[in-house]
């Protein structure tokens, strides 16, 4: 490894707190949703933190920017690294944004130490990651690595009717084309874990195994509505009653199959009345697990557990899936490289599979991609108290940088 190159935790820290002002919330989160007005400052901050670097910058089609630092060889296809800078809209300081100014740290690290990579390195900003104003989540990536196409995602709609595509020109970040990401030798992810198991085990540094698998359906309980005072308890048929059963039913299956993950996340409850018997509820399944064969039992047990309720409550249900995203492993060398780069550091260690979806999976079915998780407090994350400290912020970025010159390579 080239010697010298190390990164400014104060820089860091003080490029991590100025951008949490745009879009600073009253309460300490930020919300800078996808090409808002707060997304056009960030997006101008760090544009403009980019050139000064020294890095050529360019903006594609989707908003996605682009900061390019040349190697030795300008052949070599760029190592990429980065993340997202948008929010939901009660966020925090740290989901996908240090990601982006880690990388943006390790490019004004090397500039620091003189040091040049035989790779080129390229910092990217991936737009409307979160999905949280315009669904789907990663969407941007999503059109580069070919999962939607350009017209899908200029055609969705904001809560307030506004498209995707309208948006995008009108904050002045609508590029070319031409400008999108066509080859990389390896993609690199700093992110906060968004959960506890780091900070549980007191392991600074998560070495990314993969992204989990998801599965999401619906579920639909129809019952018959009916006065909640002279209709019998025994005379029911409850779809309220029936859908706490299948919610319950979901955790008892989480439970007795490790590594899978069950959640319900939303009701809909018909007719929604205090003194009505509900006559139908449609909930939301949401299974999560690092092997297909897993979301598979669990698929299967929920519809063993919806024949049981329908016939002992005398209701109807019905389940289905309506999107899949297989789990994606993370490339072997990455992985590699960033276990490398920890050990280097003497930093602790734990190897897990990211259970929250991120740009990275995307990229993965393209390029070799990798991850690197840093804990965050209380695992807290989509919250406005969301934090992880100075330290930890740091130690990611040195665990970046590393791998990034181990996997570009010497000028």
């Amino acid at each position: 490894m080239s010697a010298g190159a190390e990164v400014n935790s104060e820089r860091l820290w003080e490029s991590l707190m100025a951008m949490a002002e745009v879009g600073r919330t009253p309460a300490g989160g930020v919300r800078r949703l996808a090409l808002s007005d707060e997304d056009r400052l960030g997006r101008d901050l760090f544009v403009r933190w980019l050139r000064e670097a020294g890095c050529t910058v360019r903006v594609d089609d989707l908003g996605n920017i682009y900061g390019r630092r040349e190697g030795t060889d300008p052949r070599a296809a760029p190592v990429v690294f980065g993340s997202h800078l948008d929010t939901v809209p009660t966020g925090g300081r740290f989901d996908g944004v240090l990601g982006v100014l880690g990388a943006l740290e390790a490019v004004r690290a090397l500039n620091d130490a003189k040091i040049r990579t035989g790779n080129p390195l390229e910092v990217v900003s991936w737009t409307n990651e979160e999905g949280a104003r315009f669904a789907p989540a990663m969407l941007a990536s999503g059109v580069v690595c070919g999962r939607f196409t350009l017209e899908e995602a200029y055609a969705i709609r904001d809560p307030d009717g506004r498209t995707f595509g309208d948006e995008l020109r009108r904050i002045g970040y609508c590029g070319e084309s031409a400008n999108r990401l066509r080859a990389a030798s390896v993609y690199l992810e700093l992110h906060i874990e968004q959960g506890p198991v780091l900070e549980r085990l007191g392991a600074q540094i998560g070495i990314v195994g993969g992204v989990e698998g998801i599965s999401w359906g619906w579920v639909e309980v129809t019952g018959r509505a009916a006065h909640a005072g002279p209709t019998p308890i025994v005379d029911r048929r409850d779809a309220l009653v029936a859908a706490a059963r299948i919610i319950l039913a979901m955790r008892t299956l989480a439970l007795e199959h490790e590594g899978l993950r069950a959640t319900v996340g939303r009701l809909e409850i018909a007719p929604n009345t205090i003194n009505v018997i509900a006559g139908s509820v449609r909930l939301t399944t949401d299974f999560r697990a690092q092997r297909t064969e897993v979301l598979e039992t669990a698929l299967r047990k929920l519809a063993e557990v919806c024949a049981s309720v329908a016939r002992d409550d005398a209701v109807e249900v019905s389940a289905s899936e309506f999107w899949r995203s297989p789990p994606t492993p993370f490339d072997p060398a990455v992985i590699d490289a960033v276990a490398a780069a920890a050990a280097s550091h003497g930093y602790t260690t734990h190897r897990l599979w990211a259970g929250a979806g991120h740009d990275a999976k995307y990229i993965a079915d393209l390029y070799p991609a990798g991850m690197i998780f840093v804990p965050c407090r209380g695992g807290l994350s989509h919250n406005e108290a969301e934090w992880a400290s100075k330290e930890d912020c740091a130690r990611g970025a040195a665990v970046l940088l590393e791998a990034v010159e181990r996997l570009a390579g010497p000028a």
